[in-house]
């Protein structure tokens, strides 16, 4: 950081000009100045040039009774009125502007057991490019939720390294899914059953300024959402696999009560193949969707999430939200999370009068449930 030369006295004409010329941005990290320049804090290293979603918040906060106003609890209940402590996990909004996603709980689970993890790489030179996690852990797996969220955050901060490095997006998410699934094995086993493991699924995207980078292992999705929708990932489940063998039909495979078993995961005793990868470049402006199987069991097709997404004129956020509604009004039941990003790497604007955020949350036909 350089140092920085103090405004001239300056006329009252001039005020507005001198106040402006000392304000600079601060680190987020320490608070200290930095200059616009700058790609790192000099007082505590921080990355000046990456945006991170936030984890979930480590307590409960006040109380879910609405005429009650504690924040103090004792083995998981209100110590004012009994009721059960909130989990701040079971509702998550992260918007980081390019990027922006929702991750609710659903009506039917008793916990949230999918989780994201999103960042916004900064370039001067270019297009920010934002990065995508989505994990869902295996419920059958002991404490799933925690290995999701370990997955994630270690996939996130992966990938946000290598790309600061300079590495290449299908390196650096092969990597992500080798770290991903180091932090879910190290996780301790059930004490009272050391064969049950942790487990959770993964998919990943780097909304580069040319081409989509994504990695998957299990059954996560993600769409293109343009001009001509498109799934850009492959189900690596009993369903999946009998659709790409020919062996049933996509109606067929999804009536079976084995539709949803998952042939491949993060965490112990997974195979040790490679993360799927596929690039894609989009011939024109859209929507990245990444999502657990708790949205796209409602909406599973392409043509119709770019319908309900409507292009995200009503800014990321509030898109992803209208699609988790969606899964909401259609029963939700399981545990939902819609990321999305805008191609070319951007924070789209609302669109003119007549394009609204108005989504129908109608559930369409089709769904698996």
């Amino acid at each position: 950081m350089t140092e920085r030369e103090e405004p001239a006295e300056h006329g009252p004409e001039h005020e507005g000009a001198a106040a402006g010329s000392q304000t600079w941005p601060t680190c987020p990290s320490c608070g200290a100045e930095v200059a616009p320049e700058d790609g790192y804090c000099e007082e505590c290293g921080a990355d000046l040039l990456v945006r991170r979603s936030e984890p979930p918040a480590a307590d409960p906060g006040a109380c879910r009774n609405p005429q009650c106003s504690n924040t103090s609890y004792a083995d998981g209940y209100c110590d004012q009125c009994g009721s059960p402590a909130a989990d701040p996990r079971d509702r998550l909004e992260r918007d980081l502007g390019p990027v922006a996603g929702v991750s609710d709980r659903g009506l039917r689970h008793s916990r949230n057991e999918d989780d994201m993890a999103l960042a916004v790489i900064g370039d001067r030179d270019g297009p920010p490019t934002p990065v995508i996690v989505v994990c869902d852990g295996v419920s059958a797996s002991y404490k799933p939720e925690t290995a999701s969220a370990a997955a994630a955050l270690a996939a996130r901060e992966q990938l946000v390294l290598a790309l600061r490095r300079g590495e290449n997006p299908q390196s650096a998410t092969l990597a992500a899914f080798e770290e991903a699934h180091k932090a879910v094995s190290a996780l301790p086993p059930d004490p009272a059953d050391e064969t049950n493991g942790r487990a959770s699924t993964m998919v990943t995207v780097v909304v580069g300024a040319r081409e989509l980078t994504v990695g998957w292992v299990g059954d996560a999705r993600v769409y293109w959402l343009g001009a001509e929708p498109r799934r850009l990932t492959a189900d690596d489940s009993w369903a999946g696999r009998m659709i790409s063998d020919g062996t049933l039909t996509e109606e067929e495979a999804f009536k079976s009560p084995l539709a949803h078993t998952i042939l491949r995961w993060l965490g112990p005793g997974a195979p040790e193949d490679p993360a799927n990868l596929a690039v894609f470049e989009p011939d024109g402006p859209g929507l990245v969707l990444a999502c657990s199987d708790g949205l796209w069991n409602y909406v599973p097709d392409a043509d119709d999430l770019a319908h309900l997404a409507s292009g995200g004129f009503g800014g990321l956020l509030a898109t992803a939200s209208a699609l988790a509604a969606v899964a909401l009004e259609g029963g939700g039941h399981d545990n939902i999370t819609a990321v999305l990003a805008a191609w070319p790497p951007r924070a789209p604007e609302p669109g003119a009068a007549e394009q609204t955020a108005e989504i129908n949350a109608t559930p369409v036909e089709g769904t698996h449930l």
